[in-house]
């Protein structure tokens, strides 16, 4: 079946049983076990371009492979073919316009490794070895987001292949209609070979806020935080996470097997008028440890990489929430004492600022009024999958009437109907039209799904 295409790109479809194959086929969450009809291994637009052909004429589902990070695994799927564009990862700064042009196989770190060598940033996450691309088709939260907004938000043109086999380009001038939906919509509606990105003058050095407090202070911590959110200035972004610190050799003795609330956060402006105003982050209560300092901005981007080793069998799930109160801090904190297992990383994200002053129907993502999001993995180091999943689904179970409508950073949790409803809200029906028009026959559909409108 594939012989015409292997010839035809030089070799590079890979099928079961062929060296790399079962390497290939692998994503960051090794409970994610799929084996793709064929692996189409790409080097260009070109060659996406002959996949998507050869895909409708075959009449096989596919799924795009770029960092291949997400929590529900869809960079993969069974039988179908998977496009992986991780060689597509070139990013070229266009400094007259301020604007990175971004491959759509580049990883986070890519990005940031050549944009500071002008002193430039785009809005991304906070794991290095995360694509841009789930990251950017589904929001893109991280230090930036009070400041510059969500990666999605600063989204300025795109390269896309669509599922009849065109290659357009898509801006506010051009196919309005699906640039609007790859803003926040997922990969439902084409294959982004490359993204165009607004730039803004950042680093080389930020002050990075490293505090960590014990889990004995957790509710404390959580409440003052809720209040600094009530009033902090767009520059400052922070995420608390409560985990179980590891017996490793590069943390001290009096830190292993310690239950903790980490603050790490980043102050987007001059470091020296950054220190005064992050200082009340230092002070929610006694710290343990405090890191806070200016260090360069590639280094706090790849900070948290060693809290997210790749192929960790991982559950995962999220919510919004309008405020962290005592009812909702009170439950989270009870479930974590419960787990199964103490292998959780319990993540609150504060979200302020530009993110949240964005229309909601501006761009396809809908949460723009929540004060935070929870994400969390729950690593399964020998509880089972069964035991994992059953206690993430109770924590989401118990906080979702205490949701913001029952809503979900799409980044974080895996395939869910209903979920991906209640997220995009106001906007699934018009991102439903908009795949029945690019996507008819749905065969991107390994992902937060959006049925074709009827």
């Amino acid at each position: 079946m594939y012989q015409s295409l292997k010839k035809e790109l030089d070799n590079r479809v890979i099928v079961s049983g062929d060296e790399g194959y079962n390497q290939k086929r692998k994503v960051w969450n090794a409970t994610i076990d799929k084996h793709p009809g064929a692996i189409i291994v790409c080097k260009s637009e070109e060659d996406v371009l002959k996949a998507v052909q050869f895909a409708n004429e075959k009449g096989l589902h596919m799924t795009a492979r770029a960092g291949g990070h997400h929590v529900g695994g869809f960079a993969t799927c069974d039988e179908g073919i998977m496009i992986d564009l991780s060689q597509m990862n070139t990013v070229t700064v266009d400094q007259g316009r301020q604007v990175a042009l971004v491959e759509g196989g580049a990883k986070l770190g890519d990005i940031d490794a050549e944009t500071q060598k002008f002193g430039l940033a785009t809005p991304t996450g906070t794991i290095s070895e995360t694509g841009v691309a789930g990251l950017a088709l589904s929001g893109g939260l991280g230090y930036l987001r009070g400041k510059y907004g969500l990666t999605c938000d600063n989204l300025v043109g795109a390269n896309i292949v669509t599922m009849d086999g065109q290659l357009l380009h898509v801006s506010d001038e051009e196919h309005q209609d699906l640039f609007w939906a790859i803003r926040g919509g997922g990969g439902n509606f084409g294959i982004v070979t490359q993204f165009e990105f607004a730039l803004f003058p950042v680093g080389p050095e930020v002050l990075a806020v490293d505090v960590m407090y014990d889990y004995q202070d957790a509710k404390q911590v959580l409440l003052k935080a809720q209040e600094y959110m009530n009033q902090a200035p767009d520059e400052v972004s922070f995420n608390l996470t409560v985990t179980m610190l590891p017996p490793v050799p590069f943390l001290p003795e009096f830190l292993h097997n310690k239950k903790v609330v980490m603050l790490g956060g980043m102050y987007a402006g001059d470091p020296e008028v950054g220190k005064a105003v992050v200082k009340p982050l230092q002070e929610f209560a006694y710290p343990i440890v405090d890191q806070t300092g200016v260090i360069p901005y590639v280094a706090l981007q790849k900070k948290l990489d060693a809290m997210v080793p790749d192929h960790v069998a991982v559950h995962g799930t999220s919510l919004y929430f309008s405020k962290l109160t005592e009812e909702s801090i009170d439950l989270l904190l009870a479930k974590l004492d419960n787990a199964p297992m103490p292998t959780y990383l319990a993540q609150l994200w504060a979200l302020s600022g530009k993110m949240n002053r964005i229309s909601p129907e501006e761009t396809a993502f809908t949460n723009r009024d929540s004060s935070f999001v929870l994400l969390l993995d729950y690593m399964d180091m020998g509880a089972g999958p069964e035991v994992c999943k059953q206690w993430v689904d109770s924590v989401y179970d118990g906080l979702l009437p205490l949701s913001n409508k029952g809503t979900s950073y799409l980044n974080g949790i895996g395939a869910n109907e209903t979920v991906v409803k209640n997220t995009l809200g106001v906007n699934y029906q018009r991102l439903a039209e908009i795949k029945k028009k690019y996507d008819p026959n749905n065969r991107l559909r390994h992902n937060h799904n959006i049925q074709p409108a009827e």
